[in-house]
């Protein structure tokens, strides 16, 4: 059967038009976001969040019920493509939680938020659970900090305008000025920190995963606090920035 380029079904353009949309979101969006925006019918756009959920295309965080592209989206991407950037990093990851023994992660930016592509943990009593797929508000995190620091000045300003800075912890950054200070020493020394203000009790710091030019994403360890001293600081920073140089040559050839 021949396809006709000026068909359409229905159904099939709504779906398409949902998955569409929350790829391209700034942050996960509600029920009533799409409702307003995409103009299906409510009990359309009902059954087909319910089917896309159902075949995996979209997932839905359980607290605030807002709507995420789902793991098949990117189990279809991958039968298409080389090698994931979770598949590359993972090997490194693994290294340098072998080296520190704390945990690392491997993290994107995804819109106004950061998320966990890949994740290696330590195997101390105390340590923190980095949990693939968990993402966090840029601000609040030093993977976050880092993509912010990378980008356009006029994409900055449009993020700063937009942002609320919710208190997550009572060491949360809670101002434009704080945010800007922080960025200003990511420039500087190529280090971001979360110094619990995403998670109590947990110190982060992470650099860039790039090569020539181009960030690829960033990694970082994320220790308890009490194990986070001035020593083990700068050996924390020497083998990041080691590791990360390494992946970004590696991600450089595989993609």
């Amino acid at each position: 059967m021949k396809p006709n380029p000026n068909a359409a079904v229905k159904s099939a353009n709504r779906a398409i038009d949902i998955l569409e949309y929350v790829a391209d979101a700034p942050e996960p969006p509600s029920f009533s976001a799409m409702l307003s925006q995409l103009g299906i019918p409510r009990s359309s756009l009902f059954h087909l969040l319910n089917n896309l959920l159902a075949r995996g295309y979209l997932a839905q965080d359980a607290v605030t019920e807002r709507y995420r592209l789902g793991d098949h989206v990117r189990q279809l991407a991958k039968k298409t493509s080389g090698p994931s950037l979770a598949s590359i990093a993972t090997p490194f990851l693994r290294q340098l939680t072998g080296e520190l023994n704390e945990t690392s992660g491997f993290y994107v930016r995804s819109g106004h938020m950061i998320e966990a592509l890949a994740s290696s943990t330590s195997g101390q009593a105390l340590t923190y659970i980095m949990k693939v797929g968990e993402r966090a508000p840029l601000y609040a995190v030093s993977g976050g900090k880092l993509a912010l620091a990378r980008l356009p000045q006029a994409e900055l300003e449009s993020y700063l305008d937009e942002v609320v800075f919710e208190p997550i912890t009572p060491y949360t950054i809670a101002s434009r000025q704080q945010l800007a200070d922080d960025l200003a020493e990511v420039r500087r020394s190529g280090f971001a920190y979360s110094r619990e203000e995403f998670t109590p009790g947990i110190t982060a710091v992470g650099t860039a995963v790039e090569h020539d030019g181009r960030m690829f994403g960033n990694i970082n360890l994320a220790v308890p606090t009490a194990r986070f001293t001035r020593e083990r600081e700068m050996m924390f920073r020497r083998e990041l920035h080691t590791v990360a140089a390494a992946l970004g040559r590696e991600i450089a050839a595989q993609i």
